[in-house]
């Protein structure tokens, strides 16, 4: 009998060890399956014993259990392993800190050229270099100006607009001025 009380409070430390395992590791649930015999065990040990040992480890372990996993989900993050498993701050955006994403931050708020058809990626040309844009929304035709409205990693993200701020828009044949070459 003695032997068998013992054996359960193995069990059931087991099963909270257990617990904490499946926590910290990604098993998919094994650890927790593991567990949940381990008490299973326990409590027939226990009905095996008594009835109301039984009944008595059963709704000790239906209270217990979700209290100790509440407060080790609380716990664990401040203890060292915890603070290792976790993420402390938020990681930066892709490609934020690259070469790539500083070189097209210059580009932030300037008009450019499609150079191509972005449905919705495609290449823009800003000062005779040519970038990788994807468009807000929408189909962008080849020739139309757009806008650069941030820098997203190694390409940027353009609006449609009007016009560049600083040069007239250009259509096929309309000549040197703005009479659509009549004179």
């Amino acid at each position: 009998m003695e032997t068998t009380i013992i054996l359960i409070a193995v069990l059931v430390l087991g099963a909270m060890a257990l617990v904490v395992a499946e926590i910290c590791t990604p098993t998919f649930g094994v650890l927790a399956l593991a567990a949940l015999g381990a008490l299973v065990w326990a409590v027939c040990l226990a009905f095996m014993l008594n009835a109301t040992f039984g009944i008595g480890l059963i709704v000790v372990l239906l209270i217990g259990m979700p209290v100790f996993i509440y407060y080790a989900v609380q716990i664990l993050p401040k203890t060292p392993l915890g603070r290792h498993l976790a993420l402390r701050k938020a990681q930066a955006p892709a490609g934020q800190g690259t070469p790539e994403g500083e070189r097209l931050q210059q580009f932030v708020g300037r008009s450019a050229q499609a150079e191509t058809i972005l449905r919705p990626s495609g290449t823009i040309r800003i000062d005779d270099q040519r970038v990788v844009a994807q468009s807000e929304s929408g189909l962008i035709q080849k020739g139309e100006w757009v806008t650069v409205l941030r820098a997203c990693g190694t390409y940027v993200l353009v609006r449609k607009v009007g016009g560049p701020a600083a040069e007239p828009a250009r259509t096929e044949g309309s000549g040197d001025d703005a009479t659509g070459g009549a004179q």
